[in-house]
């Protein structure tokens, strides 16, 4: 099937509340890439040099380009994408890709087959794929399969973190060529590789390290000495780790350096975890996690920790819970925090916002890399929304 371009659509943007408010769902990492990096690599690797359109509220639209870097973009690997607030501009026959399908490149292989213009994949009601034409042409026919992998919040990506990393990892290396790209691993650091593929691009793994794959240790990442990297982790860019570290997403430029523990969660950017610091991911009953209320159906669940988080030492976050963008927390945390919050265990007072930008400022400075002025202008804009949009 023929198609000029590709087009990602945001299926409920609220379930994966407070990373949403502050990232389109096509650039939310699982599987070792951005969701768009997915498709973009299975277009690749059929040949094809279609664009890839992201349509998602106006705010991120407008400020997302040019904020988060992409690993495909590092390895120059050819692709195209722009961010858009409507459809109705992008011309010729466009693939739907909805972000409830998660973008399991073999699964993508077996599905575009059986589509063409006016043919739709869904479960009950919802949408996962479709090829539609700026004429407006309606949907003719319809393909219900329910047993599809789907996303239906934020716990589901960690849910299908591992997996998809696993199965999709063969069509990164196929075109990369390599495991290991420019990476300095010394022989006495171990990587177990019986369960998956370790890749590691521009990383540096310090010595007496375990690393289990499946793992992606991304541009400029750092492995400290004696960590513990375990199945699922993935290191986008810029990120260093100490300690221990399970089926874990951690987005550019944050830090987890000291001896601590982060499991089945996601750490967004310009996050600093401080030494001693936990994440629980499992509760004492053993039994399934709650998220905002929704019965995630996991046993296994940590924490959601928005963008320009820092999270002081020796804390202690309960599991399932988040913290907001921009907050500050320390101490027991058994509760959601939302964004822009200064916290001591439960106790709570709102961040300023001018606050909120002088900390990415000084943290940027530290990292030794330069403030963004879009991310400037995205905070400002996320605190604005965090205001007027609550949970759900």
């Amino acid at each position: 099937m023929q198609f000029d371009n590709v087009v990602i659509t945001e299926d409920n943007y609220r379930n994966y509340y407070p990373l949403s408010i502050s990232t389109p769902l096509s650039d939310v990492i699982i599987g070792g890439l951005r969701y768009y990096e997915h498709v973009a690599l299975w277009l690749m690797n059929l040949g094809y040099d279609a664009s890839i359109y992201v349509v998602t509220r106006d705010y991120l639209a407008r400020y997302w380009q040019g904020i988060a870097d992409s690993i495909l973009s590092k390895l120059n690997l050819r692709h195209s994408i722009r961010y858009v607030s409507s459809i109705d501009d992008i011309n010729g026959v466009n693939l739907l890709i909805h972000t409830s399908l998660v973008p399991q490149i073999d699964l993508l292989n077996r599905l575009i087959n059986d589509l063409r213009v006016g043919v739709e994949v869904k479960c009950g009601d919802r949408t996962l794929l479709s090829i539609v034409n700026d004429r407006g042409m309606g949907m003719k026919d319809s393909i219900n399969n329910c047993d599809l992998p789907m996303a239906d919040g934020i716990w589901s990506i960690i849910k299908w973190n591992t997996e998809l990393l696993r199965s999709n990892s063969k069509y990164l290396i196929r075109i990369i060529g390599d495991k290991a790209i420019n990476s300095d691993i010394p022989s006495n650091a171990i990587i177990d590789e019986k369960a998956g593929d370790v890749i590691a691009i521009n990383a540096i793994i310090e010595p007496l390290t375990y690393i289990r794959g499946p793992s992606l240790l991304g541009p400029g990442s750092r492995v400290l000495p004696h960590a513990y990297v375990r199945e699922g982790t993935v290191l986008y860019m810029n990120n260093a780790v100490g300690g221990e570290v399970k089926n874990s997403i951690m987005d550019m430029h944050s830090l987890k350096e000291h001896f601590s523990y982060l499991g089945d969660s996601y750490v967004g950017r310009w996050v600093n975890i401080g030494a001693g610091s936990v994440t629980s991911n499992l509760k004492n009953t053993i039994g399934t996690i709650r998220y905002m209320g929704v019965d995630t159906g996991m046993i296994k669940l940590g924490s959601i920790i928005g963008d320009w988080v820092k999270v002081g030492i020796n804390t202690s976050i309960m599991s399932g819970k988040y913290v907001g963008q921009g907050s500050s927390v320390i101490g027991l945390i058994r509760r959601d925090i939302p964004p822009f919050s200064m916290c001591v265990n439960n106790e709570c007072e709102r961040f300023r916002v001018d606050k909120a930008v002088e900390v990415y400022r000084r943290f940027v400075g530290l990292r030794r890399a330069r403030a963004n002025e879009n991310e400037e202008a995205l905070i400002k804009a996320v605190y604005e929304i965090s205001l007027h949009e609550p949970p759900p």
